[in-house]
């Protein structure tokens, strides 16, 4: 099983386009304490945008619709939410102690069903020095995987803080070209 076919035009594209918009809008840091309540709340901010894009959201929290898996090492692996079947799988981390290697695990399993794949890994208070390294460009090798992941891969992450930031920090750091 190879990767699906993901070309950057077409519906799929104008809808990571609008995905990316609300992800880099969305306010993380004052939407809850777990991993659950960070997905609760953007699967009911885009039921409710539902509208604005050309694909059906698909959550965990509806409970008439189902999020497709992907069956591999022995077990299914479902993203948390998807738009369409096929074409967008996102799926949040919140980054306690570990989680940074999973997630981006989970992408390249996602990858095998979906054309695209939205990484949001939300970073907890204790872990702040990921997101200040991150943003004074201290992990370099990170860096490097994460834009090799969007590049080629059509994985795009977004590291957000679930804590408050000093001004002039972005609150979101993405690796998502449009």
């Amino acid at each position: 099983m190879g990767f699906e076919v993901a070309r950057r035009t077409g519906k799929y594209w104008e809808d990571c386009k609008r995905l990316d918009e609300l992800v880099n809008n969305y306010p993380f840091h004052t939407t809850g304490k777990s991993e659950r309540d960070f997905e609760n709340g953007f699967a009911s901010t885009l039921l409710t945008i539902q509208s604005t894009f050309n694909s059906n959201v698909i959550t965990q929290i509806d409970k008439t619709t189902t999020v497709q898996s992907i069956y591999c090492f022995g077990k299914n692996h479902r993203p948390d939410m998807t738009l369409n079947d096929n074409g967008i799988a996102i799926e949040l981390k919140f980054v306690t102690y570990a989680g940074l290697k999973d997630a981006i695990g989970q992408g390249y399993l996602y990858r095998l069903r979906y054309k695209f794949v939205f990484l949001i890994l939300i970073i907890s208070e204790d872990r702040s020095y990921i997101y200040d390294d991150l943003h004074t460009n201290k992990e370099k090798d990170l860096q490097d995987t994460l834009r090799h992941l969007a590049d080629s891969m059509n994985i795009f992450t977004y590291v957000v803080p679930a804590f408050d930031i000093k001004p002039g920090v972005n609150k979101c750091i993405s690796y998502f070209d449009k």
